[in-house]
């Protein structure tokens, strides 16, 4: 079975990413290097199979994504692509400011081809309710949440999970953990470990800082925001009652699952 992993960097040589690259030698694991797309001096070029939905964003958030969230969001989408492009079976994509725990190796051994889990995230920034699945190795276990636990610092997709995303991702219109938490949008299957198998460095987030000022928005935008919003309620709550058994008895954690300071 084939598989990767990428750390998403804009600065290769920098000694976070070789701390990175090395924790992951020391547990076995390769690491790859996959350059991402710097959006901090404007905004970034689109490719041939990349789009922007400008109407989708105005319906859905009332603006459009600023020149850092598409960088952000081309790096992992093209980082997705590659693997997919490669051929892989599964990739694993971490963000350069992050810190494995020493299981995360062997979780990911066992977390192995499985068929069903299209994206497994090793982090989260929300607890949510979620349900057990089983238990991995050592004292970890997958989880499944009900909503989408903000982030993008490291996870794990298959091949039918990348399939999922870059069919639906590849239209932009909302920053790319937003993406993953609309799973129920486009039927991605998300999972999570707990405890955490990644953690953040605490450090100033460049993608949540505007590159330029929200446009204002036209009365008919204002009228279609509440209707699309309401829209993606509607379908979230189909899709979980369809899919009412796979979230049985979900609930939150009654213990710590992570180091990561903003985890809320």
């Amino acid at each position: 079975m084939s598989s990767a992993i990428y750390v998403i960097t804009l600065d290769p040589d920098s000694s976070r990413v070789q701390e990175l690259l090395g924790q992951l030698r020391e547990q076995g694991l390769t690491g790859e290097i996959f350059r991402g797309v710097d959006g901090r001096g404007g905004m970034p070029a689109l490719r041939p199979e990349e789009r922007f939905c400008r109407w989708k964003a105005l319906a859905r958030h009332k603006r459009w994504l600023t020149s850092s969230e598409v960088g952000c969001y081309l790096s992992h989408l093209r980082a997705i692509r590659r693997a997919w492009e490669a051929g892989h079976d599964r990739v694993c994509i971490l963000e350069d400011d992050v810190v494995l725990e020493p299981g995360f190796a062997r979780v990911l051994t066992e977390l192995g081809g499985d068929p069903e889990l299209e994206l497994v995230r090793f982090m989260a920034l929300r607890l949510r309710p979620r349900t057990v699945v089983r238990p991995l190795a050592d004292r970890y276990r997958l989880v499944r949440p009900k909503r989408g636990t903000v982030g993008t610092q490291g996870y794990q997709l298959n091949r039918a999970g990348m399939a999922r995303l870059l069919a639906h991702g590849s239209c932009l219109y909302e920053p790319i953990d937003k993406v993953m938490d609309h799973f129920w949008l486009y039927g991605l299957k998300t999972f999570l470990v707990e405890p955490h198998l990644v953690w953040e460095r605490p450090s100033p987030s460049l993608v949540n800082r505007p590159a330029t000022p929200p446009r204002e928005t036209s009365w008919l935008q204002r009228l279609i925001h509440p209707l699309f919003k309401l829209y993606h309620s509607l379908r979230r709550h189909l899709y979980l009652l369809v899919h009412r058994r796979e979230f049985a008895a979900a609930s939150l954690p009654d213990s710590s699952v992570g180091k990561t300071p903003r985890l809320h």
